[in-house]
């Protein structure tokens, strides 16, 4: 590895896709692999050449400065904040990540996870979930700094499509592998792909890895909702040119059903 790698992520755009893929890559290439909030207060001791560095928030505080480094290249992914919506706010109602069962303070001492299974329609969920930690999530992909030379931008839905592996392979060049190492990251690559062979530890984590999922579960009044939270995001992010992608939405009777709750 000629350069140390910075894999900047943000909550249901992959994270744990690319944390398996790194992690693999890392230990074929004898490469420290280190969670950037695992080791916040003690980062700039623990990071040592060569490493790749997993931000699964892409927020980076204190610690902005590793991103501006010469000997770092960055791979930054995002996707369709639309389906982080949908992705996110299935998994919230029976993940089993602490911060969803801490009691939220104000809100009758119930949890994150509670408050969003007591609603009664999916619907109702949705708008809990806009407002609450997807909310968060793309506030944080609009915020990133887009102009840096050291970084590719690559969308979730292209490396999704990607079974050539050619979308990758230009990826990990850009990142600094060259010769038998791209091989070891395409090997890693496809290992630990929902559409290669994937461990059975992501197919559980996944609902569905599939893009678009928005196109059949946003109804015209959710895109309102969300339109209302962030009127220009899928601008910013390049996922659509205007607002005419409401007009082929129809109601789903489904998201006004009675919401099902976790076990």
């Amino acid at each position: 590895m000629k350069q140390n790698i910075v894999v900047a992520t943000h909550h249901k755009t992959g994270t744990v896709w690319m944390s398996t893929v790194f992690k693999a890559i890392a230990r074929r290439l004898g490469a420290d692999y280190v969670d950037f909030w695992s080791h916040y207060g003690r980062l700039d001791r623990v990071l040592k050449t060569p490493f790749i560095l997993l931000n699964h928030s892409s927020i980076f505080a204190r610690h902005a400065s590793q991103l501006r480094r010469e000997d770092v290249r960055i791979l930054h992914l995002i996707r369709d904040p639309r389906d982080v919506l949908i992705s996110a706010m299935h998994y919230h109602k029976k993940a089993e990540e602490p911060w969803l069962h801490e009691t939220i303070p104000g809100n009758s001492q119930a949890s994150y996870q509670q408050r969003l299974n007591s609603l009664a329609t999916v619907h109702e969920q949705y708008l809990f979930e806009l407002e609450g930690a997807t909310g968060s999530t793309i506030e944080a992909m609009l915020d990133w700094q887009y102009d840096r030379p050291n970084c590719l931008e690559l969308r979730y839905e292209d490396l999704w499509a990607d079974r050539s592996l050619s979308v990758w392979r230009q990826a990990a060049s850009f990142l600094g592998f060259e010769g038998s190492e791209l091989d070891v990251c395409d090997k890693c690559f496809w290992e630990h792909s929902l559409f290669g062979q994937a461990s059975r530890s992501n197919r559980r984590h996944a609902r569905s890895g599939e893009a678009a999922q928005w196109k059949s579960e946003f109804t015209p009044e959710l895109a309102q909702a969300f339109l209302h939270r962030f009127p220009d995001a899928l601008q910013m992010l390049r996922y659509e040119e205007d607002d005419g992608w409401i007009e082929s939405l129809t109601a789903s009777p489904k998201l006004q059903a009675r919401a099902s709750t976790a076990p």
